[in-house]
Formats: C-alpha cells, sequence, structure tokens
C-alpha cells in the first residue's frame, strides 16, 4: 500500500504471502495518479520512504532514474561496497513511516479484511478498496462533527 503524508491511500496492489513486497513496489508505483488543477495528472513524488525490506539496489536505481528519493534505512547484514559517495539517510522524515504502520492497521481493523474471508481475489481487493474510503472518511469527518 502506498499513502501520503497525511494517511490518504494512493495505490495498492495485492500479492500472495510468500512474495516479497519489492517485487511490487514499482507496480504500485506506477498505479498512481494525483490529479492537479490543470495538465496531466502527477505520477512522481519528491521522496518515498521504507522500511529495511525495501533496501535493495535495484529499487533505489529506480527511484535515482525517476528523480524519487529513497529514504530507506539500510539492513545490517554487510553487502558489497557500490562505487561512489555513500547515500545520505534522513532519520527525521525516516520517523514519519509511522504514518504507513498507522494506517495499515486502521485497514486492517475491519475484520472482514483481517481474517481474510473472501477466497477470490476480486473480492478481497473490493473489500481493501472499502476498507481504504473508510479509512478516508473517517480521516476526512472525523473532525468536522
Amino acid at each position: 500500500m502506498v499513502f501520503d503524508r497525511n494517511g490518504w491511500p494512493l495505490a495498492f496492489t495485492l500479492s500472495p504471502g510468500q512474495q516479497s513486497d519489492t517485487q511490487h513496489f514499482i507496480s504500485t508505483l506506477e498505479r498512481i495518479r494525483l490529479p492537479g488543477l490543470s495538465g496531466r495528472p502527477r505520477t512522481r513524488c519528491r521522496f518515498i520512504v521504507g522500511d529495511k525490506g525495501y533496501d535493495s539496489d535495484f529499487l533505489r536505481r529506480y527511484c535515482d532514474g525517476r528523480g524519487i528519493k529513497p529514504i530507506i534505512a539500510s539492513r545490517k547484514m554487510q553487502r558489497k561496497s557500490r562505487p561512489g559517495l555513500p547515500r545520505g539517510f534522513e532519520k527525521p522524515k525516516y520517523r514519519e513511516r509511522n504514518i504507513i504502520e498507522r494506517c495499515i492497521g486502521w485497514v486492517k481493523e475491519l475484520r472482514h479484511i483481517c481474517t481474510r474471508y473472501d477466497k477470490l481475489e476480486s473480492s478481497f481487493n473490493a473489500m481493501v478498496c472499502l476498507g481504504c474510503i473508510d479509512r478516508s472518511l473517517r480521516a476526512n469527518l472525523s473532525d468536522k462533527a
């Protein structure tokens, strides 16, 4: 799932539990379209925050090619050193990752999603979409009452 910094769900992709999330990183990012006041919809962001599971050279090169600054923690295991300057790591922006964790928790509060009653992918996809709509409505209308 991809959320913006305010907790609004932007896109999600369903994948089998045994597959790595990094395999669906690019396809999920390419589904994002943010309409503006005029012109084409925005498809790129300035930076992307991810946990250590997304620490791979392939994903970092993809982000560099699209002009996205990856803020991803490095794994503790030793890897081959790459030529060039080491990547900087912005800890204050990395702390914004808690927004993602909280939003996924809020979507999983819905019992139908948490226990996955649906057998078909299309049905579960619809339920996750409804969970994202529920999350958006709660965030939008909670302070208006």
